[in-house]
C-alpha cells in the first residue's frame, strides 16, 4: 500500500465531506508530512506531521479521526493561545484539555462514526474523551483536571470509552514559542481565513445533514473578539505614562509651523498607578479573585511602574500596600492575602484616596461590576470587570475580563 497516496484519499474524502469539509481549508494548510520525526502525529499550528507507523495501525476510520484531531489543534489555535496556560498549569494537563476539547467536537460531529471513529488499541481508546466537558472552555477543563489531580493522583491508564491515559498526540510547544508577534499574528489571519474558506465550501456543497452548519463548532473561533489584556496594557500605558523624555522619532507638531522641528516627550515609564481590587463576597465565586489577581501581576511585569498601590476592598478599605513593579510581581502578599468578604462600595476607595492624600495617574478597579453606585473619580478610571454578565460601568472606561476559548 502506498500510505502517502492513502492517507491523502483518507483527508480527501474528510475535506468533502459534509461533516468535516468545513476543516477543509485548515487541512491544505501548511504542509503535511508522513515521517518518523514524532512518534505519533503532531502540530505546530501550521504544519502536521504522522509517523506512519503510529497512524496505520488502526482502520481508516481512526487515521482519519486523527487527521480531524491535528487540525482542530490548527483551527482552535492551541499552540499560540495556551503557550501561557502551559507556564502555569505544566505540559500535561493543557495537553489534555485540548484533547478533551477536540475529541468532544469530533464524536459531536459524526456521532455515528460514518467517517471517523477514535482509535482503539487491545479493546482501549488511544485518546481522550469525557461528554462531561461538551461546551467546557479549554481553560475550564485545565481548571477540572487540576481540582481532580489535587483530590486524588489521576488514573493514566484510562477505564473504557473516553479515559485514554494522555491522548495520543504530540504537542509542539517550543516550536510554537518561536514564533514572532508578526507570525503569530499572520497566523492567526490564515487560520480565520481557511476556516470561512471550509464553511463556504460546506455550504456550497447543499447536501447532506451537515451541510451549511456548524457541526464542529468552528463560528467561535472566527468572530472577532476583543483582545482585553492589550486594551488593560493600552489604558495603563496611554493614561499613565510620564513625559519626562525626548524622542526625535516624532516631532513635536506645535512647533512644525514655525519650520522648528522639537522632538516629542515620551517615556516608557508610570509613576503612579492603583490597583483596587473587589474583595466583596461574590469575588469569591467562579475564580474571579485570581483571575483579576493575574492581570495585576502580568501587568507589573509588562511594564515599568515607579509606584503601585494595592488596595483591597468592599464595603470599606481593608488593605493598603504600596509597592514597586518588581516588589509586586514577586509578592506571595499580593498574590494569596485578599481581605474582605463583606458588602461592594467602590465610593469607600473615593473617600481612602482623598483622605490619604493619594493622587495616582489612574486607577484600575478589578472588580465583578455587581456594584449599585460607582462613585465620582478625581483620576481616570478602568473598570476591569469578571463577569458572565456583560456589566458596564457608567464612569470611566470598561473592558470586561472572561475565560479563553
Amino acid at each position: 500500500m502506498d500510505k502517502t497516496r492513502h492517507f491523502k484519499k483518507i483527508k480527501i474524502t474528510l475535506m468533502r465531506s459534509p461533516e468535516f469539509g468545513a476543516l477543509g481549508g485548515v487541512m491544505m494548510m501548511g504542509k503535511t508530512t508522513l515521517n518518523d520525526r514524532v512518534p505519533t502525529a503532531a502540530t505546530d499550528g501550521r504544519n502536521e506531521w504522522y509517523n506512519p507507523e503510529f497512524v496505520f495501525q488502526f482502520d481508516d476510520k481512526g487515521v482519519g479521526y486523527i487527521i480531524v484531531h491535528e487540525n482542530l489543534h490548527k483551527a482552535g489555535r492551541h499552540m499560540t493561545i495556551y503557550i501561557k496556560l502551559v507556564e502555569i498549569y505544566g505540559h500535561r494537563l493543557v495537553n489534555m484539555a485540548c484533547d478533551y476539547w477536540i475529541n468532544n467536537k469530533i464524536n459531536k460531529a459524526d456521532p455515528d462514526k460514518k467517517l471517523v471513529a477514535m482509535p482503539h488499541l487491545d479493546g482501549k481508546p488511544v485518546g481522550l474523551y469525557d461528554p462531561k466537558y461538551d461546551g467546557w472552555t479549554v481553560l475550564q477543563i485545565i481548571k477540572d483536571l487540576k481540582e481532580q489531580e489535587q483530590e486524588q493522583e489521576q488514573d493514566k491508564d484510562g477505564e473504557g470509552e473516553g479515559k485514554g491515559g494522555d491522548g495520543f498526540d504530540e504537542h509542539d510547544w517550543e516550536g510554537a514559542s518561536k514564533l514572532t508577534e508578526e507570525e503569530a499574528k499572520k497566523l492567526e489571519s490564515d487560520i480565520k481565513q481557511a476556516i470561512r474558506q471550509g464553511q463556504m465550501a460546506v455550504k456550497k456543497m447543499g447536501v447532506g445533514a451537515g451541510a451549511g452548519s456548524d457541526l464542529l463548532g468552528l463560528n467561535e473561533l472566527v468572530q472577532s473578539k476583543i483582545d482585553w489584556r492589550e486594551q488593560l496594557r493600552e489604558f495603563v500605558q496611554s493614561t499613565c505614562a510620564a513625559k519626562d523624555e525626548s524622542s526625535w522619532r516624532r516631532p513635536n507638531r506645535r512647533f512644525l509651523h514655525q519650520d522648528i522641528v522639537m522632538p516629542t516627550l515620551y517615556s516608557e515609564s508610570i509613576r503612579e498607578l492603583v490597583f483596587s481590587r473587589d474583595a466583596s463576597g461574590s469575588m469569591f465565586w467562579e475564580d474571579r479573585l485570581p483571575k483579576v489577581t493575574g492581570e495585576m501581576v502580568a501587568i507589573a511585569k509588562a511594564l515599568r511602574i515607579e509606584k503601585i498601590h494595592l488596595i483591597d476592598w468592599d464595603g470599606k478599605v481593608g488593605y493598603h500596600e504600596e509597592f514597586t513593579c518588581e516588589t509586586f510581581a514577586n509578592s506571595p502578599k499580593a498574590i494569596h492575602e485578599v481581605r474582605g468578604g463583606g458588602g461592594t462600595d467602590p465610593r469607600c476607595v473615593a473617600t481612602y484616596l482623598k483622605d490619604k492624600k493619594i493622587n495616582p495617574d489612574a486607577i484600575v478597579m478589578l472588580t465583578d461590576g455587581e456594584i449599585n453606585n460607582w462613585g465620582n473619580w478625581d483620576a481616570p478610571i478602568l473598570w476591569a470587570i469578571a463577569n458572565r454578565e456583560k456589566v458596564t460601568a457608567p464612569v470611566g472606561k470598561t473592558i470586561h475580563i472572561g475565560d479563553e476559548a
